[in-house]
């Protein structure tokens, strides 16, 4: 059989995990590939996100004993084999069993799971390439066109490559702006003396000019983690220190080195904060959801997914999670908020709550207390030294049920509509089930006690920009700022992306949406839907850009799930029929 090539366009988590499964698959077929990857940033496997030299104020929102990175098995050919890498875990030297259910969970730096990712994609490539099995381009893929059931692929250098299928495992792209960014871009262009920063990343890039300016007042669009990274980077970033006064509930105060700006006053569309994760292990065992209850849970999806009867809302997925979280609820008794509710009364509110975000309970946090309020409270539930809420269970039992969540609703038969509302669900709840660490919430509590920030504008304000920076305005405070940060991520919708490759295959109608607000719309396999029937392209999407069609792209450990694996089966189901039909044409009498 001849070796086929595959192109993979980014070498990020999820391009890595691609190309693992690929050899994993060869050796199975006891066939070979080739692979042509892009990828133009400097460390391959770990990408921009989690990029080696990032300062250590970049933290993730995952625990090391919950970051579920598998490990590579090993992968023998006839004359040459790819080694065993370790799970992350293995890797880092971590070791539940050792530790105590009381110690404090770790979570690791973005750049500490960068130097893993890129390792493990050294590991592997040290062993192709010297075979000629592996080549790298340090570009970008500006075009992608289809000729004779090949791929014509041009980078940004202009330089043109072919290969016999092409997969984008690209991750968070450049979009257009929404209309207040834009607006801000353009007053920001025409006067000299606006400082905008479109992206919160990398910090540097902020740091250093704002190093260079006299205590400049700071506002964050956006909070969430991103706003988080800001917020340390403009602190312990530059200088300042964070103690820990308590053990028990981490709380801290702030020492100022006096290079931090005069303020920072981060704002978002509601204001509503994330709620950390639980402190420890033995509190997070209070949300863990059993084998059995996952099975029950899974079971119930199930059977109404099969179900002849129409499903045109998220309903059925929040009747599947509602009787669990009741009895997590009802089984931490005097640690909640006092009620005299039967699980069967509780089950009602969760179902209320989860279907209108408004609904208003005495056991749900409500949204009127003040962000201050909302942080103090989340972290004393997080750390067991107050009674819980309902809400908070909610979101963290939603947190553990999320993996099986996303295995079980990729792909399944809902209408489009269907699988956006199940998506607006799941985001709403990751401001408790993407929670960061008690510590980065006592960090902006520590912050705002010295009145380096504040949560005097943070939910909804007028937002003016003016020749000499911009005023956030709410009710009758208002605050000046003189430089913006944007730390709202950019969105995986298909129909707002504007990086050059995906607008050319958006313009050659060879990408589709799923749905207006989502991305691209793929098989099982990560193969394109045509518009065309009889139209079978060899291009694949993994990842971000498939959100929608694969519910829960964005975590870590996805990346190295069974969706990669679909798509190495796939590729060589595809190659060995095309074999198989080439022989075939090639046997026919002439």
């Amino acid at each position: 059989m001849a070796c086929s090539t595959i192109g993979i366009v980014g070498i990020g988590p999820r391009g890595l995990s691609a190309m693992e499964s690929l050899f994993l698959e060869a050796s199975r077929y006891k066939s070979m590939v080739k692979v042509l990857a892009f990828e133009p940033f400097n460390y391959p496997g770990a990408g921009p996100v989690y990029d080696l030299g990032q300062p250590k104020t970049n933290w993730l929102n995952v625990t090391t004993r919950a970051l579920d990175i598998p490990a590579r098995e090993e992968v023998s050919f006839h004359d040459f084999h790819i080694p065993y890498f370790p799970t992350f875990q293995e890797w880092s030297g971590y070791n539940a069993k050792k530790l105590d259910k009381e110690a404090i969970d770790k979570f690791p730096l973005r750049s500490e799971l960068g130097q893993y990712l890129h390792d493990r994609y050294l590991s592997i490539t040290a062993v192709l390439k010297p075979l000629g099995l592996y080549n790298l381009i340090k570009r970008e893929v500006t075009t992608i066109t289809f000729t004779n059931e090949s791929v014509s692929i041009t980078d940004s250098g202009d330089n043109s490559h072919t290969v016999d299928e092409i997969v984008l495992c690209v991750g968070h792209q450049p979009t257009y702006q929404d209309e207040q960014m834009a607006h801000w871009l353009k007053r920001s262009n025409d006067s000299a003396e606006l400082q905008l920063f479109k992206m919160p990343y990398p910090v540097k890039m902020f740091q250093d000019k704002l190093g260079n300016t006299s205590r400049p007042s700071v506002g964050v669009r956006g909070f969430g983690l991103a706003m988080i990274d800001v917020c340390r980077a403009l602190s312990e970033g530059v200088g300042g220190t964070f103690t820990v006064m308590d053990t028990m509930t981490r709380k801290m105060v702030y020492e100022p080195s006096g290079k931090e700006p005069d303020r920072i006053v981060p704002f978002s569309l509601d204001g509503l904060p994330m709620a950390p994760k639980p402190l420890n292990r033995k509190i997070d065992e209070h949300y863990v959801v059993t084998d059995e209850e996952l099975t029950n849970y899974v079971a119930f999806i199930d059977n109404r997914l099969n179900s002849t009867n129409t499903i045109n809302s998220p309903e059925f997925l929040i009747k599947a999670i509602t009787p669990i979280i009741a009895k997590k609820f009802t089984q931490l008794s005097n640690l909640t908020i006092p009620h005299k509710l039967s699980n069967q009364g509780l089950e009602t509110i969760i179902e209320a709550w989860l279907l209108d975000s408004d609904f208003e309970h005495d056991l749900i946090l409500p949204k009127q207390l003040s962000t201050k309020t909302l942080l103090q409270k989340f972290v004393a539930m997080a750390t067991h030294t107050t009674k819980i809420s309902l809400d908070y269970v909610i979101g963290h039992v939603w947190r553990h049920c999320q993996p099986t969540m996303y295995k079980t609703l990729s792909f399944a038969p809902l209408k489009d509509e269907v699988i956006a509302k199940v998506i607006d669900l799941d985001e709403r709840l990751k401001r408790y089930s993407y929670g960061p660490p008690v510590d980065s919430l006592q960090q902006l509590l520590a912050l705002s006690d010295v009145n380096l920030l504040t949560f005097d504008v943070v939910n909804n304000p007028d937002v003016t920009a003016t020749k000499e920076g911009w005023e956030l305005s709410k009710g009758e405070e208002s605050i000046h700022v003189d430089t913006m940060i944007n730390s709202v991520l950019d969105t995986p919708k298909l129909s707002l992306v504007k990086s050059k490759l995906i607008e050319q295959l958006r313009e050659d109608s060879i990408v589709q949406p799923l749905h207006n607000d989502l991305a691209i719309e793929t098989q099982k396999d990560g193969t394109l839907i045509s518009r065309s029937e009889h139209l079978k392209l060899p291009i694949s999407v993994l990842g971000r850009l498939a959100k929608g069609t694969l519910i829960g792209v964005d975590a870590i450990a996805e990346c190295f799930g069974v969706r990669s694996k679909f798509w190495a089966k796939g590729v060589f189901h595809r190659v060995l029929n095309a074999e198989t039909t080439t022989q075939t044409s090639a046997s026919k009498p002439t």
